[in-house]
Order: C-alpha cells, then structure tokens, then sequence
C-alpha cells in the first residue's frame, strides 16, 4: 500500500511539472508573437520613414528634370508676344508652337508618369526585367548624377528575369546610387565612377554596383545594413537597410566589401525560372 502512494505521488508531480511546463510554453509562444509582432512594427515604421527620405531625393530630382520643359516653355510663351508684335503669327507659326510645346509639355507628364510607377509599390511577385529596374532608378537619378559628375557605365545583354517586386528593386538601385553620390562628396573624390554589371547563375540574377568612392572602413563593414546607422552628417541611416529588408523580402540578399578604390555592392534575387521549377534548383545543386 505505501508503495503505491508513493507512486501516485510521483504521478501528480509529473502532472504538476507537465501542466507548468505546458502554461510555460503557451507563455513563450504569446511573448514571441508579441515580439514579432512589434518588430515588424518598428519594420513598417523604418520602412515609411526611409521611403519619406527617398521622397525628397525624388521631389528634387523631379525639379531638376522639370527645369528645361518649364524653361523650354516660357521661351515659347515669350516669343508669341514678340511674334504677334511683328506680325509673324501664321498658321506654320502655330503648328510649330503648338508642336514645341505640346513636347515639352509630353516630357513633364512622362517624368510624373516614371515617379509613380516607381514610387507604387507592388502588392504580389511578379517575374520582371532586373536591367530595366535598374535603368528606371538610373533615369530618375540621372539629373543628380550629372550635377555631381558621375560617370555610370552599365550595358546588358538579354533579358536577366528575377521573380520579386520590381519597383522595389528600384528603389533598392536608387538607395544604393544615393549612398554612393554621398560618399563620393564626402570624400571629395575626382573623376567619379560607377560600373553596374549584371550576371546569372541556375538560381539567382546578381547584380553588382563596383564604385571608385574611398570604401568603407573595415570596422564599419558589419554595420552598414543596420537601421539608424550612418556616418553621413544628414545622413537617415536608413536607405542601405531598407535594401536589405526589400531584397530580404524577395528571397534574395545584398553584401558589401572593399575593393582596391572602392567599395562593391552585391545584389542577388531569385530567378524567374528556377522559381518556375523548383527541379532545377534540386538538380543544380
């Protein structure tokens, strides 16, 4: 008889300690879900932030590329002015006025046209052209990169297709072109270069941004992805993050390292056919 009070001791224990072990891990779960849930909040906060940041770059780059039509125009207006003064308005005349500025006014619609569709973001994965992404985020900065004399050489050959978000691929181009614009007046560096290259293997499109900018000090190689992190005097801290996440969100990935003058960038996304048959990845591998 004792012998089996001391065994149904020893069940209600491990009863006890299944029971505690079993609120515990309920306990953990909801904390994890907590803190996922706030991550991803503070993710979405960080987001919006730097897409507020590359709002302004591209509010500017939109005056700078709106300066010539404007200018173009109010030339054409004044010359109406002077035309009817001296007689010269004829139906040439007008056809020609008309055709001028009708072209002016065609490029101004076209460049709002670019910034919303780069600016839009895109709600599913969709197969899309990795060199065209780059030459969208390439004509918007285009402006900037003349201003301060910065020579990209990019030329591809075929069609490089990558499963993801395209417009977000832009915008991890122009994050990337920012950052490099910036460290290129930091360090005051002359004849200005970027060289883009675009290459692929069974799984991935890589992509990578080699530039002559001084690099990156090797203590803050690790750090640069990180949110808030910056070395720039007006500087978010947030755009080379953001690339991260975004990329990070389209099952790809970025690295930076040091080259001989530079720094290089590497980006790389799913492609489109290894996401079309998974039996190629498996094969590959």
């Amino acid at each position: 008889m004792k012998k089996l009070k001391v065994s149904e001791n020893s069940y209600r224990d491990l009863a006890k300690k299944h029971e505690a072990a079993k609120i515990l891990k309920q306990d953990l779960e909801i904390r994890i879900q907590e803190e996922v849930a706030k991550n991803r909040e503070r993710d979405f906060v960080l987001i919006q932030q730097s897409r507020l940041a590359a709002m302004g770059e591209l509010i500017a780059s939109m005056g700078y590329q709106w300066s010539q039509p404007l200018n173009s125009l109010s030339l054409l207006i004044q010359d109406v002015r002077e035309a009817l003064e001296f007689g010269e308005i004829d139906d040439q005349y007008m056809e020609r006025f008309t055709k001028e500025s009708m072209f002016q006014i065609k490029e101004m619609s076209q460049t709002i046209n670019d910034f919303r569709r780069f600016y839009k973001p895109n709600k599913e994965k969709t197969p899309f052209s990795v060199g065209d992404s780059i030459e969208d985020a390439l004509s918007i900065f285009s402006t900037s990169l003349k201003k301060h004399a910065i020579q990209v050489e990019f030329e591809y050959r075929g069609q490089y297709t990558a499963i993801g978000f395209p417009n977000e691929y832009s915008q991890v181009v122009l994050n990337l072109l920012t950052n490099t614009r910036d460290a290129f007046v930091q360090n005051d560096t002359k004849n200005r270069r970027i060289f883009i290259t675009i290459g692929e293997t069974d799984r991935e499109i890589t992509v990578e941004f080699i530039d002559n900018a001084g690099g990156i000090e090797l203590e803050l190689l690790e750090k640069i992805f990180d949110p808030y992190f910056t070395t720039r005097q007006h500087g978010t801290g947030l755009g080379l993050y953001l690339a991260k996440k975004i990329l990070e969100n389209m099952d790809g990935s970025v690295q930076a390292e040091n080259t001989g003058d530079g720094a290089r960038f590497c980006l790389k996304v799913p492609k489109a056919a290894a996401a079309a048959n998974p039996e190629l990845i498996s094969v590959s591998s």
